[in-house]
């Protein structure tokens, strides 16, 4: 198969969808592989890297040209001329938040794979997760920068320090991935960490880590309704907090509108970073920023809501990527894509196929026509 893997567009997005190490391995197995120049540059990996492996350094028209696109991120809007009949895009897409690349993508017939919804029988994202789990820690970093009143940015920060007397509070909504990294990297820096989600069993799990584990008490998990965002609940929550961690997800949906204002307004001073924005983001104070201006003042609360956190650790978030996306893109490329999608984890994971969007979750968080991919499988040629 002809595999092309596109150099990141996104403000100082780095990553880049392949090392040269699976590059090879794609090679080996027969496939031809085209690397658009300087895609590597950012993770460490020079154009030399990618030839020595086998693959071919072409433009960006070249390679979107291949039967199968492998990115990090969603296209952007200057990519979408790109976009072609019956190509396959593998990537973080989030289309519940991006209606305009959902549009590009139908328009294009597009057969277009969401690494965050390819989804296991358990309901586990085996993708989605590794990214996660960097988001959270790198999310609890940028935090803690700025909380300091010399951070860099416009505002001034509250001056505490995680660990200092009394330590920070930090409160984080969602126990997934991002979540308890980011819990963990408070823990570590000596904060108090209450976490929140919906599920009773998540809590029971979270607390067997963090209180009876190495943090020794330090982070406790609570179950809270999620979708009962009465004012008089959040201030119990938020009144001491001096860091918000918005780690909320529901797999292809708009990611779940529990904060707004008026409940940001009792943590008055403090930082906000939500990672769940690629989603859309928890709060209705939310917009995306970019790493050229991260954060910006609402409701007194200082925002952070970077849609690419893992783009500050590039060389680890690329390791990462490839080590988690290779093996299935490898099923693709090996099977054809039609045939691979017997598969029912990949299966889970395409939201749009042949002009037709064929995931329900993002279907209804758009409010657009849902199409079963079962339909659209019925009589397809097997590449």
């Amino acid at each position: 198969m002809l595999i092309g893997v596109a150099k990141e567009l996104k403000n100082r997005e780095r990553r880049v969808a392949m090392t040269p190490a699976g590059a090879a391995q794609l090679v080996a197995a027969g496939h031809v592989l085209r690397i658009e120049h300087g895609a590597g540059e950012g993770s460490g990996f020079a154009d030399t890297d990618y030839a020595a492996a086998g693959a071919q350094l072409l433009d960006k028209k070249a390679v979107w040209q291949a039967e199968l696109v492998v990115k990090v991120k969603e296209p952007l809007a200057s990519e979408y001329g790109f976009l072609h009949p019956q190509m396959c895009l593998f990537t973080y897409l989030h289309l519940a938040a991006e209606p305009n690349l959902v549009d590009a993508l139908l328009r294009n017939k597009v057969r277009a794979i969401a690494y965050e919804t390819v989804q296991n029988d358990d309901g586990s994202l085996p993708l989605l997760a590794p990214m996660s789990r960097i988001a959270g820690r790198v999310a609890m970093q940028i935090a803690a920068h700025l909380l300091q009143v010399e951070n860099g940015t416009p505002f001034a920060g509250k001056g505490v320090l995680m660990g200092g007397e009394p330590p920070a509070k930090v409160v984080v909504l969602g126990g997934g991935h991002a979540g308890r990294a980011a819990a963990s990297v408070a823990c570590g820096m000596g904060a108090d960490v209450r976490i929140f989600d919906a599920s009773a069993a998540c809590v029971t799990g979270l607390n067997k880590v963090f209180v009876k584990g190495i943090f020794g008490g330090r982070c406790e998990a609570h179950v809270f309704n999620m979708n009962e965002c009465l004012v008089d609940k959040w201030a119990a929550v938020l009144n001491d907090c001096d860091v918000l961690i918005g780690a909320a997800l529901i797999a292809g949906e708009h990611a779940p509108q529990l904060l707004n204002a008026t409940h940001l307004a009792h943590m008055a001073g403090g930082v906000f970073i939500d990672i769940a924005i690629d989603q859309g983001g928890i709060s209705t104070t939310s917009r995306a920023t970019s790493y050229a201006d991260p954060v910006y003042l609402e409701a007194d609360v200082l925002h952070c809501c970077l849609p690419n956190l893992p783009a500050a650790v590039p060389v680890s978030a690329t390791h990462a990527l490839t080590d988690a996306t290779l093996p299935w893109l490898q099923k693709l490329a090996d099977a054809g894509i039609a045939a691979a999608l017997c598969n029912t984890t990949l299966a889970r994971g395409v939201n749009t196929w042949d002009g037709h969007l064929v995931h329900r979750g993002v279907a209804h968080a758009l409010a657009l026509p849902f199409t079963p991919l079962e339909a659209m499988l019925v009589g397809a040629v097997v590449d």
